[in-house]
């Protein structure tokens, strides 16, 4: 029990005017009946204090959006005959900012009252609300009691797919435009033979079937379509190397999205997806196509956070080798520093003799700062020489990887998606798989 600034207040000039008593000894017993009603009061009070009894829940989405403000509903309900000043907080986690708290209320004779507020969490994963914190008091507010109300709600923070809205609109010109994502092939330029049909201008000589143009007597061209029901396996690199934050977002965020962007790509193409992670987190989500799909890999992926270990991309590979059966093209993506070359390439090496690799390098954007950046003393030269030492060895790595058979990307994370998803069509486009 907590005494209020009210009784604090009383007391103290309850003290202030026992001074009056050395000049007055007369006022002495009418002076005590002030004390003595005061603690009538405060124990009146505190026994219909301690008699307050609330409750309470809260209304919440079980999944909420990384990074994205979110409504939450606290009801707290009033049971007593009289009623009861409120101060309440609610018990978030820790990494999760809220705005609209704590607030102040009064609750009537039997009533109850929402309390709206907003949530931003700053991490993804689950997180647990665990309780409503209260503080009450009476009319006479001489003292406070706190008050924790049992209302517990686990929820999970995925990463935040407002983007996913452009999915349905993919197939459209303008909006691959935006996204730096070159088109898609226009109907009749795949490699999976669909239909005939008569001639069209602009139709290209192959597509010509003589055969039926001399039987028709009018030229028929061959329609083709993208091949369907191939394997995109993500190969996702959960190791220190992905711990970097850039100003933004951190790499994990960012791959994550793009990870899920093209596979929802991907499904819409008709082919299946699925994703094995390594370097502190072994994750293996088999490939398959449809909407459950989709959800499937999301849920397998909100929570992935990068780890302290160090990666090890043979026996990734060694692993991937005994679950995956299929041809596939297999995008891996990491963060290489110079002393995993050997090891990656070697990787490299092993899958591509049976998968189509790609490989997404994430580029630290300091690293374009400082290569980029003119020095002026020479702290500023040694840190340009070093940063250039460290590209052009980067380079080699590179080099050395698309010698061994792998296509490459070298990109920042906020690249990623467009230059994923451009990779992916060109590699349908071209009847690869």
């Amino acid at each position: 029990m907590i005494p209020a600034p009210r009784l604090i207040g009383l007391t103290a000039a309850l003290g202030a005017t026992a001074v009056l008593l050395a000049f007055n000894p007369i006022l002495l017993w009418p002076w005590l009946v002030l004390p003595s009603a005061l603690l009538v009061l405060a124990a009146y009070d505190l026994f219909q204090v301690r008699r307050i009894s609330l409750s309470g829940n809260r209304s919440i989405r079980q999944v909420l959006s990384h990074g994205q403000w979110s409504d939450v509903t606290l009801r707290i309900s009033n049971p007593q005959s009289s009623p009861v000043n409120v101060q309440v907080h609610d018990m978030h986690p820790q990494l999760c900012k809220v705005r609209g708290l704590p607030r102040s209320l009064q609750l009537q004779t039997n009533s109850a009252h929402n309390i709206e507020y907003e949530a931003l969490p700053e991490v993804r994963g689950n997180m647990e609300f665990d309780g409503v914190d209260c503080l009450v008091s009476t009319k006479l507010g001489l003292w406070l009691r706190p008050l924790r109300l049992p209302c517990k709600n686990t929820i999970k923070v995925y990463p935040n797919f407002s983007n996913n809205a452009l999915f349905g609109l993919l197939l459209s010109k303008r909006t691959l435009s935006h996204l730096g994502i070159r088109r898609l092939p226009r109907p009749g330029e795949g490699s999976d033979f669909h239909q005939l049909r008569e001639y069209r201008d602009g139709d290209s000589l192959r597509q010509i079937d003589w055969k039926a143009t001399a039987r028709m007597r009018k030229p028929i061209s061959r329609e083709y379509t993208q091949e369907r029901d191939q394997q995109i396996v993500f190969l996702l690199d959960c190791s220190m190397r992905m711990r970097h934050q850039d100003e933004n977002a951190s790499h994990m965020d960012e791959t994550l999205n793009a990870i899920v962007l093209l596979a929802n790509v991907a499904l819409q193409q008709g082919d299946a997806t699925g994703i094995m992670t390594f370097g502190g987190i072994d994750r293996w989500i088999p490939p398959s196509k449809g909407l459950q799909s989709a959800r499937r890999l999301m849920h397998g992926l909100y929570d992935l956070e990068a780890t302290r270990e160090l990666p090890d991309y043979v026996q990734a590979v060694e692993t991937l080798a005994t679950r995956l059966k299929r041809r596939a093209l297999v995008i891996l993506i990491t963060n290489m520093r110079n002393e995993d070359g050997q090891s990656a390439l070697q990787a490299l090496q092993r899958l591509k003799g049976k998968h189509i690799v790609l490989m997404a390098d994430l580029r630290e954007s300091d690293l374009d700062l400082a290569t980029t950046t003119e020095p002026v003393t020479a702290e500023d030269a040694i840190l340009w020489l070093s940063a250039e030492h460290y590209n052009q060895r980067r380079k080699l790595q590179h080099r050395l990887a698309v010698a061994g058979g792998a296509r490459l990307l070298d990109v920042t994370p906020n690249q990623l998606s467009a230059n994923l998803i451009t990779q992916y069509l060109t590699i349908k486009n071209l009847g690869k798989l």
